[in-house]
């Protein structure tokens, strides 16, 4: 019965996917399938890990992080730190509007900034902005930025779409609707939004260009771009096949395959600042142990992870960090619990649990590509040691909100960030039931990740986190498994795109007639 239900649904989504797509990738329109529905195009509003390539059509940001980890000028054209580190000072690009006329000055700069203080306790760059007293307007075009401490993750924060600039007259005329009506300065507008459907943007006529990444200095040259949302990885290729489509994201590389080498398509391939990982509710048994957590690093080859459920896309990672992010040091391997099902067993019957002692736990995940293949794995590995275990797989939203609550054993899930600071997020004591779903505290890891934050000698922060990651692979409240990779697919009738960290840049795309 599980099976039939699994082909129907798989039958239905392409079903539902083809009825989307039959006026898809057609004239001067573009169609992008992606893999799921945003939550909000509020920025402030969201941990929609898939949100960030979305809401990076709409806002911009005062500095962007180029592919080799800079962080650059953007909104704001310079900025000037102060003596004792206690201070920021950007002045902003003049000249720059909102896709409603209003101009993006200081005002608008410092009501974003105060209105994620009041509602963003969810934001991903919450603590970052908190770490601000005051965010004072110089003039039109000047805001400097007050800090409690000094903090060397403020800028890589202020990168993320998570902290664009907002209109204040449009936030406060939409109210609580904002995030179906959002206002921004970037290339497109939102023009409609079915949920769970389709999201359709059109260029921004008042865009000019002020993007420092891209080359155009006008509105994109695109009619209409239209988002498609599909878990089913098949559907989406066979769309791009048919030429329902032109740009598709995958995660995995059986069907990327579909299109090597050929004529008609090219493969954008971005590795992710993100990691894959296992985390425990360090909470309760039997994962409130943490030999029995180091066991189950032990246990999972994570060779067969990355082989059977991405198709071999990605890298394995033993550590806490990806390569992709600074502070990561390959020397760590040598400490990760590497795979040894032998020992593995051995530990866990030393804490009572064997084919003969089984226990039962919760594996809990979303519906996240790949996410599923990576619990049956899992699954498969602990039932040869005696740990039976049920699989929940759920949307996004259930699973936080399952997560925090402390329901669950293990989660399979992913964190996407570009500052080794993403360990306090996760793992700090501090954000316990909010970012932190591991229930994992450890003072000593606190005061290190609080060192880290304030450290602005790169050599003494690298020093200082691999010090935290040592201690992690010691407790074991996630285990690594890999630095996935995205590969886009795009039709070779659109030209001119690019990706900057998995986002699709269509600002200098052009259509082949």
């Amino acid at each position: 019965m599980k099976t039939t239900r699994a082909i129907l649904l798989a039958v239905t989504a392409l079903v539902l996917l083809t009825g989307v797509l039959t006026t898809g990738a057609q004239d001067n329109n573009v169609t992008m399938i992606v893999t799921r529905d945003p939550v909000s195009l509020d920025p402030q509003s969201t941990l929609d890990p898939g949100a960030p390539i979305l809401l990076a059509y709409i806002y911009d940001t005062l500095v962007y992080q180029a592919e080799d980890g800079r962080i650059l000028p953007s909104l704001a054209e310079s900025w000037t730190v102060a003596d004792d580190n206690l201070a920021i000072t950007f002045d902003l690009a003049p000249g720059v509007v909102f896709s409603d006329g209003a101009p993006l000055n200081a005002d608008a700069v410092v009501y974003t900034f105060q209105r994620l203080q009041e509602i963003g306790q969810r934001s991903l760059i919450y603590s970052d902005i908190m770490n601000v007293s005051a965010f004072e307007k110089l003039d039109d075009l000047s805001v400097r930025f007050h800090l409690i401490q000094p903090s060397a993750t403020l800028l890589s924060a202020l990168t993320y779409p998570y902290a664009g600039i907002l209109n204040p007259a449009a936030v406060e005329a939409a109210g609580e609707a904002y995030g179906q009506q959002p206002v921004g300065s970037g290339p497109f507008v939102l023009d409609s939004w079915i949920p769970e459907n389709t999201l359709t943007f059109v260029p921004n006529p008042l865009y000019g260009g002020h993007r420092p990444w891209t080359e155009a200095q006008t509105p994109p040259a695109i009619d209409k771009l239209t988002v498609v949302f599909s878990t089913d990885e098949s559907a989406r290729a066979s769309a791009l096949l048919a030429n329902e489509a032109d740009i598709a994201y995958f995660a995995s590389g059986s069907q990327v395959s579909r299109f090597e080498g050929s004529a008609d398509f090219r493969i954008l391939e971005s590795p992710g600042r993100a990691l894959n990982f296992l985390g425990f509710n360090t909470g309760r048994a039997p994962f409130d142990n943490a030999a029995v957590r180091r066991a189950i690093g032990q246990l999972v080859n994570k060779d067969d992870v990355l082989l059977l459920a991405a198709d071999g896309v990605g890298e394995v990672v033993n550590g806490p960090l990806p390569p992709t992010i600074f502070g990561y040091n390959p020397e760590l391997d040598a400490s990760a619990a590497n795979y040894d099902p032998e020992a593995a067993a051995a530990t866990l019957a030393e804490h009572g649990i064997s084919p003969e002692h089984p226990v039962s736990i919760s594996i809990l995940t979303s519906t996240f590509p790949t996410f599923s293949a990576i619990a049956t794995i899992l699954q498969a590995e602990l039932a040869a040691v005696g740990i039976n275990a049920e699989i929940n797989v759920l949307d996004f939203s259930a699973v936080r909100e399952i997560a925090v609550a402390g329901d669950y054993d293990i989660l399979i899930t992913r964190y996407d960030w570009n500052d080794p600071d993403v360990l306090w997020r996760y793992l700090g004591t501090a954000n316990q039931g909010n970012t932190n779903r591991y229930f994992y505290g450890n003072p000593d890891l606190d005061a290190l990740l609080q060192q880290g934050q304030t450290a602005f000698d790169q050599d003494a922060r690298f020093d200082i986190y691999a010090e935290a990651q040592r201690m992690i692979l010691e407790d074991a409240p996630i285990i690594a498994l890999y630095m996935p990779v995205t590969d886009v697919v795009v039709s070779n009738r659109l030209q001119g795109v690019s990706l900057l960290h998995s986002h699709v840049v269509l600002e200098d795309a052009t259509l082949a007639p």
